[in-house]
């Protein structure tokens, strides 16, 4: 009875740590928002190969925003990288 008490006491905690660890997914769709519009003015200002890899960003981004919007599970480590692509983009 004490082992199953600490199971379940150990799995709370655990699931309080995964839930609370992560940023809601409003405020990654607004970051994800916020630097697809920085991408997209960045890439018109742009010309050749420089403007395609930022549209690739964009797109990478809009898919995401996409997949959040339709309630699909959307990796964490794919939006941080696709943050962090538009941001090394700027």
């Amino acid at each position: 009875m004490k082992l199953d008490q600490m199971a379940i006491a150990a799995l709370i905690a655990l699931s309080a740590t995964t839930i609370l660890g992560a940023p809601p997914a409003a405020d990654r769709r607004g970051d994800a928002r916020a630097a697809e519009i920085r991408v997209e003015r960045l890439a018109s200002e742009t010309k050749g190969g420089p403007q395609q890899r930022l549209l690739l960003v964009k797109e990478k981004i809009r898919r995401l925003i996409d997949d959040l919007d339709a309630g699909k599970s959307v990796d964490p480590s794919d939006f941080d990288q696709a943050l962090q692509n538009a941001a090394r983009a700027l």
